[in-house]
């Protein structure tokens, strides 16, 4: 057994002899039990989760107690010392006798959280639905979610972030009678009122197929959102749009290019900069013909690209980067980014850091935080509160998959043990990771969990030390 491995074990130990108190905590401080959040019959997929702003989590999940043809969609909320505050396995937000898929969650900026979601109850097209819940768990809006979109073409895909007044901004791909995918958004109150016109407004007028939409806040009660276009007929491409809060396009009816150099661009991620009003955005590449690279572009508020034309390398090491996440915050004074990588022949964990002015500054082509001999996948990143970033993912074992993460602090080095320290190592597969910030420089996690042998959702949470327990006077 590694010596730092043997260090933590023996320390959980004596914290546990010493302060009895914290083995009946909710959080559980073993990573080979964790957390439950819902063990209810039948399979729980498709996690999300969302800070509640004081130290713990609002999770959400596409939840198949009701029957295999018949999902729905459940949330629960952990307080900060992970006692879940409603009803065991959770609240449900939508129970009609329909298909509910993917969960997009925000806050709803007063202790509780918006959640939109896919809906099969039309019977004839997939449409999107939304639902307020306060912080004891009592939704507010129509029972079973109010209508965000139900236009008689298929609606789906949906991304949300909180409007800053308590309401929700909702982007979604939308397919039109001839098959082509579109990207459209939708603002909705704290009352579940919709803002803008009826069925939402087009982010975009060339007739292209767009896909992949991202969003995120442009500070001033809007959105800017990202997605990957094909209006050249060849390739995908990089384009953006700001929406202010009367849904207005503020950055043309066409679109602001990000990227169009050669080869496709795909999988755009996006994060505000809080300096310029604008965002930061990254995606895989293979301008190159050969792999897919990652590189990043910096926007200001006026739709002014502030990197080089076609953006900054992140990585363009040999073999595949790809399923990056990133991070920027007052923090961070930049962009962290975080990705799967195939340069050793199986996919490891790599973070780099751009400055401002996109400069890389970690090691050229990033920094490994796990290269273990097993595949490392689904990286999701938040941050520290010092400059540095947390990140988890989904870890290969001899036959199942764990989760793990690592903290990298703002000089790029390594903070906790050698290719990341234990989130999840129980029995079954834990997959699909997903973590938010406790506000106090540790993380929160969620994951799906197979360990039952049929798919649960369970949780985890580590202080800024790596550890289940603070270290803080011992």
């Amino acid at each position: 057994m590694p010596i730092k491995t043997t260090i933590w074990l023996f320390s959980l130990l004596i914290f546990n002899i010493l302060n009895p108190k914290y083995t009946s905590s909710q959080w559980n401080l073993d990573p080979s039990i964790n957390t439950p959040v819902c063990i209810a019959t039948d399979k729980q997929i498709d996690t999300r989760i969302s800070p509640d702003g004081l130290g713990g989590s609002f999770i959400a999940w596409k939840d198949y107690r009701s029957g295999i043809s018949d999902p729905d969609i459940y949330i629960q909320y952990l307080n900060s010392v992970g006692v879940a505050q409603w009803t065991l396995d959770g609240v449900y937000l939508c129970y009609n006798s329909s298909d509910q898929s993917t969960p997009a969650i925000t806050s709803d900026m007063n202790g509780g959280a918006i959640v939109a979601w896919s809906d099969w109850r039309s019977g004839v097209e997939r449409d999107v639905y939304a639902q307020r819940i306060n912080s004891t768990g009592i939704v507010q809006w129509t029972i079973d979610g109010v209508a965000v979109a139900n236009k008689p073409v298929r609606e789906h895909n949906e991304k949300i972030i909180s409007d800053d007044h308590g309401g929700a901004i909702i982007v979604w791909e939308q397919q039109d009678n001839f098959g082509q995918w579109d990207i459209w958004a939708q603002r909705i109150n704290n009352n579940g009122v919709t803002l803008w016109p009826n069925g939402g407004v087009p982010i975009c007028t060339v007739n292209a197929n767009r896909l992949n939409p991202k969003v995120q806040r442009d500070g001033k009660g809007g959105a800017i959102i990202t997605w990957q276009d094909y209006r050249n007929n060849v390739d995908y491409d990089i384009y953006a749009q700001r929406l202010n809060s009367n849904g207005t396009l503020k950055w043309g009816s066409t679109g602001h290019l990000v990227c169009n150099a050669l080869g496709a661009q795909l999988d755009p991620k996006i994060d505000p900069d809080s300096i310029k009003g604008g965002a930061f955005i990254s995606w895989i590449d293979k301008r190159n013909a050969v792999d897919y690279d990652i590189y990043a572009q910096r926007i200001d508020s006026n739709a002014t690209n502030l990197w080089l034309a076609n953006g900054v390398p992140v990585c363009n090491a040999i073999g595949n980067q790809a399923a990056q996440d990133i991070l920027s915050s007052p923090n961070t004074n930049g962009l962290i980014v975080t990705w799967k990588d195939k340069r050793n022949g199986q996919y490891d964990i790599y973070s780099q850091k751009l400055n401002l002015s996109g400069i890389p500054m970690w090691n050229i082509n990033g920094v490994a935080l796990c290269a273990s001999i097993r595949d490392q996948i689904n990286p999701n990143i938040v941050e520290d509160q010092n400059g540095g970033a947390i990140v988890t993912w989904q870890d290969s074992t001899l036959n199942d998959w764990d989760v793990k993460a690592q903290h990298v602090k703002a000089d790029g080095t390594m903070d906790w043990m050698t290719d990341g320290v234990n989130v999840s190592t129980a029995a079954g597969k834990q997959t699909s990771p997903k973590s938010v910030s406790d506000g106090n420089g540790g993380c929160i996690f969620a994951f799906q969990d197979k360990r039952s042998g049929t798919s649960d959702i369970y949780a985890h949470h580590l202080y800024s030390n790596g550890l289940a327990f603070s270290d803080a006077g011992i």
